[in-house]
């Protein structure tokens, strides 16, 4: 006769229903960039016997889970969607659920309510918890003055034991991430049958006093950065200059992660600069500045490295964003005749990054020509010529191509 599953020692079996359920195991990454993660949990496990039931139950309350609750349907929506958070579940099914951690109600002063129905609720993992926080955050830049509006509440409990002290390593993992989260209508944190410890609730309340930096100081730190990122990069140290550049990024709230760029907050930068190198000029046109001349960088660091599909990868990525911005085409060709704007040379002149764009066209076509992408290569030199026409190495590309009729 075989052996059983419970015949196996009770540690095996436990890490089994680990496998089967915790939140590591059950996320589902979407192949499309565009959709959040889900989860799927294996629960049918706990329909096979009484013993398995009681076991399996407690690896799955191992896990954190984490209520929000509001008012309006279209911010479940809009966290799920656009802040590309993912959720456990929605609906009935999140409302219903008791055996969370956390309780964050988001709401105004002016909201009244007369039924339960009409609150809306998600359910999320703690996992994702700053994904949430840092989403809100971006979204209160981009709409300057939205917290002022809102009022938060958060309730933290333990659902399996009753006033059960709540680890303190918990109880900051719950509750500084929204350190984030500043300048609300009103804002209070509780403890629900089980002890808030006072330590942590200070912490959090200091973390929102601090004030975010103004897109001055932002941009300031970014350029700081690359700076910091080009030295590196003329040293030899590519990774560390590739880490710069990144962090450069972070600092005008554009998050990379690996080949995803997602770009935040762009109705912060949308005002004159008043103080610093760029004082009088448009946030939003210097932030767009330096996103060219990190693009140019990054580029440059990938070949230093021999990484030419990196190389290719980001600098086509940046010359299709840079020709949709201008004509509003993302595709990914052009001829040799393209009558566009963008590769026109009074356009080229006007651009104030233009130096920068060109060296993205010419270092996109030198990863080009080591991959083998020929088609590419005479197109992105041409449109390098227009951006930096004295550029000698661009022109000696040029004239070899000719020259070999490629």
């Amino acid at each position: 006769m075989g052996l059983r599953f419970l015949d196996f020692p009770p540690e095996i079996r436990e890490q089994i229903y680990g496998e089967i359920l915790s939140t590591a195991s059950s996320r589902c990454e979407s192949i499309c960039p565009e959709e959040p993660a889900r989860y799927k949990f294996q629960l049918n496990i706990l329909l096979t016997n009484r013993q398995i039931n009681h076991e399996a139950k407690k690896v799955f309350q191992d896990n954190i889970f984490i209520k929000i609750t509001t008012p309006w349907p279209e911010a479940i929506e809009h966290i799920r969607g656009e802040g590309k958070v993912p959720s456990v579940c929605s609906g009935d099914k999140a409302s219903s659920f008791r055996n969370h951690h956390l309780w964050i109600f988001i709401d105004t002063p002016a909201t009244t309510y007369r039924h339960s129905y009409t609150n809306f609720s998600m359910l999320i993992c703690l996992e994702d918890l700053e994904a949430f926080t840092r989403m809100w955050h971006f979204s209160n830049l981009n709409h300057v003055g939205l917290n002022q509006h809102l009022r938060l509440k958060l309730t933290i409990q333990d659902p399996h034991v009753a006033e059960r002290k709540m680890p303190k390593k918990l109880q900051q993992r719950l509750l500084l991430p929204f350190g984030a989260i500043k300048d609300l209508h009103a804002f209070s944190v509780h403890g629900q049958n089980t002890p808030l410890l006072p330590s942590v609730e200070e912490a959090l309340k200091e973390d929102q006093a601090i004030r975010d930096p103004t897109p001055e100081e932002s941009l300031a730190k970014g350029f700081t950065l690359k700076d910091a990122g080009n030295a590196h990069l003329k040293a030899g140290s590519y990774h560390q200059a590739l880490k710069l550049y990144i962090q450069a990024f972070a600092a005008i709230h554009i998050t990379v992660s690996g080949r995803s760029r997602t770009i935040h907050a762009d109705g912060y930068y949308v005002r004159e600069l008043t103080s610093g190198t760029h004082a009088g000029m448009r946030g939003d046109f210097v932030r767009m500045i330096l996103r060219v001349q990190l693009v140019a960088n990054i580029v440059l660091t990938y070949l230093k490295t021999e990484d030419f599909a990196e190389a290719h990868f980001w600098g086509k990525r940046a010359i299709v964003l840079f020709r949709q911005s201008v004509t509003g085409d993302d595709t990914d060709d052009f001829g040799d005749d393209d009558p566009q704007v963008w590769l026109s040379e009074s356009w080229a002149a006007r651009f104030p990054a233009h130096e920068a764009m060109g060296k993205i066209f010419y270092r996109t076509a030198m990863a080009s020509k080591r991959l083998g992408k020929m088609g590419d290569v005479r197109n992105l030199m041409r449109a390098a010529r227009i951006y930096l026409p004295n550029d000698e190495k661009v022109q000696m590309e040029l004239n070899v191509l000719e020259a070999g009729n490629v």
